[in-house]
This record gives structure tokens, C-alpha cells and sequence, in this order.
């Protein structure tokens, strides 16, 4: 069973999976050893790593570099955050070949405008997409994977961008019609309030992904 069927399982057996944040082999393999359902390739912790803010700093290839050398280190599904897919949907179709070859089981690719910028910076500029504009871009990861397995997640900032519950469930339900496998869904809050109510309200057909932390 290849690790991205063998995660689509897990979650289907579980109704809920733990994943874990790496930035290399070594706190991957810690991953595995602690007993995580699978892997996080985090981007914020590979900007950190090289010292340099999470704002589209990256590249691709040094992003796909680290995602080989976990691979070749553990059995884990790896879901690859690749931000907003580094450009239009002709990038993303690219990005997806290269993150399945790469060994990838799944992508999260986010609504925001490129350069994006973290999440975590308070007051910081969120300017987002046009709906229409990344469901294109959805549209473009499906098509362009060749594993119908491999997990396409859509990741809406409308909270963060301070846009309201409102506006982050008109665009959750776009990104699943546009054929999203999950929904990752986030705030700027210390507490859990928005997630738990967006959660309540949301009456999509495909499963939501919760990002647990703390924001300033």
C-alpha cells in the first residue's frame, strides 16, 4: 500500500489523524519513534532553519530537497506545504509532479497572493485571492496528479486575513467544489473559538484540516 493510500485509510478507519511537523530526516525519524500518523514538510520551520522569515524566501528546489532526504528516512506519509503552490495554476500543475516524484503524499496549498507571508506576524499583509482564481489552481493540483490518492488540501486564510466566518466558509465549500480533498482551516486567536465555530457550521462533503497553535 503506498503511504498516501495507506493515509487516506488511516483516517477513514480513525476519523482523526495526528501529523507532525519536520524540517529534516533526523526530527522526522523522531516523529515516527513518538508515533505520529504521518509527517508535516513545514515551511515556516525550513525558513527558520536557514534563518530567513516565512515569506516566499524558499524556493521550491530547497523545499523539495528536504521533503527527498525525509523520505528516504521514514515509512510516514509526508504532507508537503507548499504555500501558495509558488505562483499560478501552470506552477502548481509543475509543483504537484515534482512533490509526488519527490515523495509526497499530499499537498496543502493556500488562497493567498504570492509572496505570501506568515500567518504568524501580527497586523501583517494577508491579501487573498479571488475565489475563482484558486479554485483554478485546485482544479490544476487534481488534474495534474498522477495518484488518485494523493491528497490535495486547500488551505483558506480568511480568518487570519480577519475576512470573518462568513467568508471562510463561502470559500471552503468553493475549494471542495472545485474538488479539494480536505479543508485546512486556521485563526489568529490564542484560543479556539473560531475554529470550533467554523467547525459547527461547516457543512461541506470533505474533512478539515486544524492547524493547533498560538498566535501573537
Amino acid at each position: 500500500m503506498s503511504p498516501a493510500k495507506s493515509l487516506r485509510a488511516r483516517m477513514a478507519e480513525t476519523g482523526l489523524v495526528h501529523i507532525m511537523a519536520a524540517h529534516s530526516p533526523f526530527s522526522a525519524i523522531l516523529a515516527e519513534e513518538a508515533g505520529f500518523d504521518g509527517l508535516w514538510a513545514s515551511g515556516f520551520e525550513l525558513s527558520a532553519l536557514y534563518g530567513l522569515p516565512d515569506m516566499s524566501l524558499i524556493s521550491m528546489t530547497q523545499h523539495l530537497d528536504m521533503l527527498r532526504a525525509i523520505a528516504g528516512r521514514t515509512r510516514l506519509p509526508i504532507v508537503a506545504d507548499i504555500d501558495t503552490g509558488y505562483g499560478n495554476a501552470i506552477n502548481v500543475i509543475h509543483a504537484i509532479t515534482e512533490y509526488e516524484r519527490a515523495g509526497a503524499s499530499a499537498v496543502v496549498i493556500e488562497d493567498k497572493t504570492f509572496p505570501k507571508l506568515t500567518s504568524l506576524v501580527a497586523d501583517g499583509r494577508q491579501h487573498l485571492l479571488r475565489v475563482e482564481e484558486f479554485q483554478g489552481k485546485i482544479e490544476a493540483a487534481i488534474t495534474a496528479r498522477s495518484d488518485p490518492d494523493f491528497l490535495v488540501i486547500a488551505r483558506t486564510e480568511a480568518l487570519i486575513a480577519s475576512l470573518g466566518e462568513a467568508e471562510a466558509l463561502h470559500r471552503a465549500h468553493a475549494y471542495a467544489e472545485a474538488g479539494a480533498d480536505m479543508i485546512l482551516i486556521h485563526s489568529k486567536r490564542a484560543n479556539p473559538s473560531e475554529i470550533e465555530s467554523f467547525s459547527r457550521a461547516w457543512t461541506g462533503s470533505v474533512p478539515l484540516v486544524i492547524v493547533p497553535k498560538r498566535l501573537p
